[in-house]
């Protein structure tokens, strides 16, 4: 703050002689934000000293609290002004680092709402679009950088209060070796780690003391990575209530590809006595895992440490690191949340672990295949931010829990990915399905194939599909058994599963990744050699390929990028750009087959321009739900040309509703320019009709093929409908001529080229061509999945929703076919011309795998005959439906 050399006088409030000659006190008020010398300060006059007292308090208040939210020594950097201008500053240098949720959205969904001749928040919409095309562009920079693998073993296991009795070398090693008792372990061990280490919310520096054998991990505060930000996330679940851990990541290591950099374990019910739940500050048993951990790694064990770990009672999270990357380590912090009795207690919940790595790199050699000790990375490459989250949830209870309070999101010096979780649902994850149909899935062959079902209906997946829980959140597929629960002392199923409890994958390991980093889960598997706990313990292994880039280049490229941009929304001039058409023809537009249009933009104009396409009502969609556009927003330098690709492709839910309508697809898209003009768009194209996607009612109604068939003028009056769809029977009876002893029928997918010839012979009417005998196989494998997609696209399934409880009831051949009397003459002959067609093959050239095929035929049917909604609460049995089928085609 300072007075101004020369008073000034405002004539235009001078009324007056005698006020030209009254004194004024006059002050400017110069603003920093910051301490970034890039970002231009803010200068005020003003002669309200009263205003400006109070201006100067609420800056000194918002300061203090800057300051007490500050690491000691670290400069605040103000973040309560950033978002004030944050146009000034890339989002990718930012102090706030970004929620890694959004950065998974589009960008169209994060502008503001606009239509046409309405724009919306032009300078939100202006930074957003800005912000996307430098952080693309950087993005560019990264990928070509060199990349680094990182193998992270991860590994979670309810323990049932149990301590270590078994070698535990294949959860925690891989290695799968006979499983044998281990001795008593003392009450204390030698990896005792002080108070300070578990102490919450603290942070950590990546220092370790050899002392004794004992490795002490010494608290010390530091002043973070203020340019940290390319990250991952993982996240684990287990127990009788689950679990999770999640990890946010990237790092430069190189070594022996089968042993782990880092190790994370996670444990769920370390303690169920009463006393651990009201207080407990034991760390024995802790002591008694991390030990039986170590010793699980053999002779490698010597070249590991404990880095850091985290317990809130019978939860605990621990990391291991390999010795030669462990000063690479830094700025650990834990935390715990309770979930559990009363919404507090620490019987339920969750406890974290973040840290930062600073990747190493490979001392240099004259021989490239020698070992390579590592050294720790100079600090010019970039840092990264580690978080993993362990969480032992109820079972049956719905809860949410934010981990915002010590992830990077409000703690400026680490400027990593803000893993906000919101976890919504029933965290319990079960088998959606009867106790029953779970045993007898489980007990089938072959094994995959059945996993494969009862995946369908797993809870967690369910909540994944419906975007309740875990969005962009991936999964390594299944392949062992369910982890949940074992028989510990009780009565037991042939399996080893207890009889009072349903099996289920309540163990799980899920991951996000951010951009730059590649994450491969390439094992994922239960344990069941280790049988000390009701559950089985689950590991994965995730390699990370992360890029090594130096911080210097990568932010001088940045600012560089930013200050072409940063500034055209100040500009005078109007930004202008050219489309080489506004109007786009598609042609004809066929069922499952893209048609491709491509838009130039060019931009006419002196400044940069940024666009966005816009609905034309805010009811109104941006674009007709047959069409796809990338990219949906964009920015362009002068002179600058861009091209958008427009795909238009017709699926399921689209055709049905285009099949019963004019077939015409008109539509007018609208290019909004910000701070421009609005340009409009025609698009139009020639749907051709198809049998595919069209109810029975219809395609037993139509005179020709659908190809031809213009609305419902050219439907047949209903009495004079045939008995089934033309084109149903026409693949029936080719099959039935051709295809009796192919194997495999139904159960190996066809050509896509040549099921998509065939499903233009049934729209135009076309006879199906006789095959020469070396490719009968080849067409008939496509025939039989044509009529698979055929049965599947109908609107309805063949067998109504209403009816398929009664299915699932019937004991009997004769209750079966009695259900046939309920249904509408079209879904009857379909039913019976398939069926008998599924028996009469399943009789040829019997084996001692018929039985097996037979059930697999059911299996595949099943889930198009008998559809029904694999996201409802509670789906109809399918063993049970099944076994309605197997009454029709089974043999004898």
């Amino acid at each position: 703050m300072a007075q101004p050399r020369r008073a000034t006088i405002d004539l235009s409030k001078a009324t007056t002689i005698s006020a030209l000659g009254q004194a004024k006190t006059e002050l400017t008020v110069t603003i920093r934000p910051g301490h970034d010398p890039t970002l231009e300060p803010i200068s005020f006059l003003t002669r309200n000293t009263h205003g400006l007292r109070a201006v100067l308090a609420e800056c000194k208040r918002l300061k203090e609290l800057s300051d007490a939210n500050s690491e000691p020594g670290v400069i605040p950097p103000f973040i309560w002004i950033i978002p004030y201008i944050s146009n000034r500053l890339p989002e990718i240098l930012s102090p706030i680092p970004p929620d890694l949720r959004h950065a998974h959205r589009p960008l169209h969904t994060l502008l503001s709402p606009a239509t046409a001749g309405q724009p919306g928040d032009e300078a939100l919409d202006i930074s957003l679009i800005c912000e996307e095309w430098i952080k693309m562009r950087a993005y560019d920079l990264i990928a070509s950088s060199p990349r680094s693998p990182l193998r992270i073993r991860v590994g979670t296991f309810n323990v049932n209060g149990k301590l270590p009795s078994q070698d535990l070398s294949p959860w925690v090693g891989g290695r799968s070796r006979p499983s044998h008792v281990i001795p008593p372990l003392k009450d204390l061990s030698p990896l005792s780690m002080s108070e300070a280490t578990s102490a919450s919310g603290d942070y950590f520096e990546g220092k370790v003391e050899q002392t004794d054998s004992m490795s002490v991990a010494t608290r010390t505060t530091t002043s973070g990575a203020s340019d940290v930000n390319t990250s991952t996330a993982f996240f684990t679940q287990s127990s009788a209530s689950p679990s999770r851990i999640m990890f946010s990541s990237s790092a430069t290591i190189s070594g022996d590809p089968e042993v782990p950099d880092l190790l994370v374990l996670a444990f769920q019910e370390l303690d169920l006595s009463t006393e651990a739940l009201l207080y407990s500050t034991k760390t024995t048993r802790e002591e008694a895992w991390c030990t039986a951990a170590l010793a699980g790694l053999g002779e490698k064990a010597v070249g590991y440490q404990k880095l850091i770990s985290k317990q809130l009672v019978g939860m605990l999270i621990i990391i291991i690191v390999r010795k030669e990357i462990a000063n690479c380590f830094g700025e650990m912090k834990t935390t715990s949340v309770g979930a559990g009795i009363l919404g507090l207690m620490g019987n339920k919940g969750a406890t974290a672990i973040r840290l930062v790595f600073n990747p190493p790199l490979p001392e240099p050699t004259s021989s490239s295949t020698s070992a390579q000790p590592f050294l720790p990375a100079p600090h010019t490459l970039r840092p990264v931010v580690l978080t993993f989250v362990n969480s032992h949830l109820a079972a049956f209870d719905e809860i949410c829990y934010n981990t915002t309070g010590w992830l990077p999101t409000n703690h400026h010096p680490v400027n990593g990915v803000s893993v906000r979780c919101p976890i919504l649902d029933d965290l319990n994850y079960r088998i959606n399905l009867p106790d029953a149909d779970v045993r007898t899935l489980l007990a089938e062959e072959p094994k995959l194939e059945s996993l494969s079902l009862l995946q369908q209906y797993d809870q967690l997946k369910l909540a994944m599909r419906t975007n309740k829980a875990f969005n962009d959140f991936s999964e390594h597929t299944i392949t062992h058994s369910p982890s949940y629960r074992f028989s510990s002392g009780v009565l037991a199923d042939d399996l080893g599963y207890d009889t009072k409890r349903k099996p289920a994958w309540t163990d799980r390991v899920l991951h996000m990744c951010s951009a730059v980093v590649e994450a491969n889960q390439i094992s994922y598997s239960s344990h069941p050699e280790i049988t000390m706990s009701d559950h089985k313990p689950v590991s994965s292994d995730i390699l990370l390929h992360v890029p090594v880039v130096k911080s210097e280049k990568l932010e001088s490229y940045v600012r560089s990028l930013w200050r072409d941009v940063m500034d055209f929304e100040n500009s005078e001039e109007i930004p202008r750009i050219k489309l080489t058409s506004s109007a786009l023809d598609f042609g004809k537009i066929f069922y499952k087959r893209s048609a491709v249009q491509s838009l130039e933009l060019e931009n006419v104009g002196k400044v940069s321009c940024a666009f966005r396409f816009v609905p034309i009502t805010n009811e109104a969609p941006i674009h007709p739900d047959w069409l796809n556009i990338k990219p949906m927003s964009g920015l362009m330098r002068p002179g600058e040309k861009l091209f958008i690709t427009l795909t238009a492709n017709v699926e399921n839910i689209v055709a049905r509703r285009l099949n019963a309508g004019s077939g015409r697809l008109d539509d007018t898209l609208i290019l909004h320019t910000s701070l421009g003009k609005d340009h409009f768009i025609s698009i139009s194209g020639q749907y051709q009709r198809t049998c595919f996607a069209t109810s029975l009612e219809r395609l037993v109604r139509l005179s020709g093929p659908a190809r031809s068939a213009e609305g419902d003028s050219a439907l047949l009056p209903e009495e004079d409908a045939m008995n089934a769809p033309q084109e149903v029977m026409k693949l029936v009876n080719w099959l039935m001529s051709n295809a009796t002893e192919i194997k495999n029928l139904f159960l190996s997918p066809g050509d896509p080229a040549l099921v998509a010839d065939i499903r233009e012979c049934l729209d135009t009417g076309v006879e199906l061509t006789q095959p020469s005998t070396c490719d009968m196989e080849r067409v008939a494998l496509a025939v039989a999945t044509c009529l698979l997609e055929l049965l599947e696209s109908l609107p309805q399934p063949v067998i109504p929703v209403t009816l398929q409880s009664r299915c699932a009831r019937v004991s009997s051949r004769d209750e079966a076919f009695g259900i046939l009397d309920e249904l509408p003459s079209a879904s009857v002959n379909v039913w019976i011309s398939v069926t008998a067609f599924l028996h009469f093959i399943s009789q040829q050239n019997p084996t001692n795998t018929q039985p097996l095929d037979v059930r697999r035929l059911a299996d595949t049917f099943v889930s198009i005959l008998l559809r029904d909604d694999l996201d409802v609460v509670a789906p109809i049995s399918p063993i049970c439906k099944r076994n309605f089928v197997l009454f029709f085609i089974a043999p004898g």
